[in-house]
């Protein structure tokens, strides 16, 4: 598929700032050094809005062939947290998890939402229900990985961390050219996640940053992702669903990141 093909993401809609993904100091660092971890906030890639809270952060590790390991000194610095990692030779998957938070939008707002992240299911139960003039009471978690590769890449790209929802690439993406697709499937409590609105974002080597969706995944969950151009990329994904605790909201959300460097 090529890029001109692309649908333009929403770029004229307001940013919503709830997008949270991580961007190494080097996706590609050598063999044993210490990586600083920046913790990004917002939509408007690579740009922070504000810093993630460390209180709302769960299991800020590093996996790599040989385990697992915590991230270690998180601090806020400006708009962003930052914690280090030491990494062993090969190809490692950093991860993080958020707490359940909850959030109340008024009718508009939140219906704005819901068609910028492609989530035309609930817009149509909230009409078929007469919700469509009521607040949307919310309760998100985000789920966030990110590629570093020192040294070869050792085949580690596609390991599951074990989240509710997590975009897991079908190729490694350490020995992707521009040109190429990117094949990946996204999963929900361990199933394919079906008509899910994949957005993409990249930052080339020399340019500005740009935000498209890549399309929606098929029946198996499964999608191919364009790669224009190297640099630093980013795709994202939203599943929302029925609350199965009314009392604490009428909506939960599952979001995703993957972040990854083109060489």
């Amino acid at each position: 598929m090529k890029l001109s093909r692309l649908i333009p993401a929403l770029l004229a809609l307001p940013l919503l700032g709830h997008d949270l993904y991580l961007m190494p100091q080097r996706f590609r660092p050598a063999p044993g050094s210490t990586v600083t971890i920046a913790f990004h906030n917002g939509d408007d890639f690579p740009d922070p809005d504000r810093a993630p809270k460390p209180e709302n952060l769960l299991d800020v590790s590093l996996h790599g062939a040989k385990g697992s390991a915590r991230m270690r000194n998180l601090r806020v610095e400006g708009k962003v947290l930052l914690a280090d990692a030491t990494v062993a030779t090969g190809s490692s998957i950093l991860s993080v998890r958020t707490k359940p938070n909850f959030i109340e939008l008024q009718p508009l707002k939140f219906e704005e939402y819901l068609r910028h992240e492609g989530l035309a299911h609930v817009l149509r139960w909230r009409m078929e229900h007469n919700e469509s003039a009521t607040a949307g009471r919310e309760r998100y978690s985000k789920y966030v990985k990110s590629l570093v590769v020192a040294g070869a890449p050792t085949g580690f790209y596609n390991h599951p961390v074990g989240y509710p929802i997590e975009i897991i690439p079908g190729a490694d993406p350490a020995a992707l050219k521009a040109g190429a697709e990117l094949p990946i499937q996204v999963l929900f409590r361990g199933k394919p996640a079906a008509d899910l609105q994949i957005e993409m974002a990249w930052l080339p080597l020399n340019g500005e940053a740009t935000r498209q969706t890549a399309g929606r995944t098929d029946r198996e969950g499964r999608l191919r992702i364009p790669i224009g151009s190297p640099g630093i990329w980013k795709l994202h994904t939203v599943l929302m669903e029925r609350c199965a605790e009314p009392s604490e909201a009428d909506w939960e959300s599952f979001w995703s990141s993957f972040t990854f460097e083109v060489q």
